[in-house]
């Protein structure tokens, strides 16, 4: 179980050029100070962190001039309303970084620090890392044409089936060089083992060191990638659902109730479908995963324009796709944690909940199914507060403005799932309503 992870320095890297480790380190000798024990608890408890939830939080800052951080802003929170998130807020001030330590941040320069809480008595270990060779397919154009190398740390979730997901970008050097997002771009090739509890596999997170380097000998001009990637993680106009998944499941593994996992790379044709795909991982080998993750990706459509407004065609794209033996057993879908695409604005949750003579906070939770495209439906209120004043059917109306990822970044499907959509409706005009799904 880790309370705390905090990344703040590259860890430095192997010369073939890749690093990962899956423990948390201690607390980097850049700092000067940081949180102690009790001052984390008391900050956990004022935040309302339960003490057998999970989840974690990281915050972008700035260094002053005295080493303190400031302007600090969330960039994960992974239990929505949890309160990670707040408790990591109300610890930045505690922190002090050493200046004159090596390749400790200067003022007016970027960090990120992060708290998080898993239980687990077994930690997630690597069962495949990207070689040197991988990160050519993500490595930053120019830096490569360059021939510069970088470093990045990212922060991942684990899944239970050891796929990686969430990560956002905890430090890169040099900065603004794009090797943080170089390093995201790579999660969907990296595979672990899950951590575990009580024997069971369980949600965990890992810290992904990694250093780029162009190999010797190559001549970086021709190294360089022509195509941009796009993330997996989007909502997609069609893709596969969970039904689909377990349709195509490969029929050996099938009577084996084995597991597996397969990432492939892909381009876009013109129409926004998938064409040329290779599968770049395989885990278990020989089991037919690769070959199932290839006909499913036959099912996915992308918007044939970028936001740009340019093609789509040509574009590349890592896919990746998780097979779980529990899809193959009736009960509740397996699917995996969606994001969102698209959330009803100011107005219309205005318009839902303003009529209401409601004092204070008007609280709702739905229940909803994911539909292709993302939009959800059949959607049921399990609890509403206050009950009886009409906060329920205010919430319900809300539906059709919700729009949801239809494949995530571990690679599971969405459509067909039952997700959980909370609201709160604050009636006072300086606090704005909220909504995000359950953590």
């Amino acid at each position: 179980m880790s309370r705390s992870r905090v990344v703040a320095a590259v860890v430095p890297a192997l010369a073939a050029g890749l690093l990962l480790t899956a423990a948390a380190a201690p607390a980097p000798s850049i700092w000067a100070k940081w949180p102690t024990g009790p001052e984390r608890q008391a900050a956990f408890a004022a935040a309302g962190v339960k003490p057998d939830s999970h989840g974690r939080a990281a915050a972008a800052c700035k260094v002053r001039a005295d080493g303190g951080l400031e302007a600090c802003r969330l960039v994960i929170d992974s239990s929505a309303g949890g309160g990670f998130g707040k408790a990591l807020l109300a610890l930045a001030p505690i922190y002090r970084v050493n200046l004159a330590a090596p390749r400790a941040p200067k003022p007016g320069e970027a960090l990120t620090i992060s708290e998080d809480d898993f239980h687990y008595d077994t930690a997630p270990n690597w069962l495949r890392k990207p070689t040197s060779e991988d990160l050519l397919a993500v490595y930053p154009t120019k830096a490569l044409a360059e021939g510069r190398g970088g470093a990045a740390t990212i922060d991942c979730m684990v899944s239970v089936q050891g796929a990686l997901y969430g990560c956002a970008v905890m430090s890169e050097s040099p900065a603004g060089e794009h090797f943080g997002d170089a390093a995201v771009a790579l999660a969907p090739q990296f595979l672990m083992k899950p951590a575990t509890l009580a024997g069971k596999p369980v949600v965990s997170s890992v810290g992904v060191p990694i250093k780029f380097v162009v190999p010797p000998g190559r001549r970086p001009e021709l190294l360089a990638p022509t195509k941009g990637l796009i993330a997996a993680a989007m909502a997609w106009p069609e893709a596969p659902s969970y039904a689909a998944v377990a349709a195509a499941y490969p029929a050996k593994a099938r009577a084996a109730k084995l597991g597996g996992r397969a990432t492939l790379n892909c381009e876009f044709a013109r129409d926004g479908r998938l064409r040329n795909c290779d599968t770049i991982t395989e885990e278990p080998k020989g089991e037919g995963f690769g070959s199932a993750a290839k006909v499913l990706a036959r099912q996915f459509r992308a918007v044939p324009t970028l936001s740009d407004g340019k093609s789509i065609a040509g574009a590349g794209i890592q896919l990746p796709v998780v097979f779980d033996p529990a899809m193959l057993a009736a009960g509740t879908p397996v699917i995996g944690k969606a994001q969102w695409a698209g959330l009803p604005g100011a107005d219309e949750t205005s318009a839902a909940f303003g009529k209401l003579k409601v004092d204070g906070a008007a609280r709702v939770r739905l229940a909803c199914v994911v539909q292709e495209g993302g939009s959800v439906t059949d959607c049921k209120v399990e609890q509403e507060d206050p009950a009886g004043q009409g906060v329920g059917a205010a919430a319900l109306s809300l539906a059709p403005h919700f729009k949801l990822t239809t494949w995530t970044a571990e690679g599971l499907p969405t459509v067909g799932g039952t997700i959980q959509i909370p609201i709160r409706y604050e009636l006072k005009a300086d606090a704005p309503p909220a909504a995000a799904p359950k953590g």
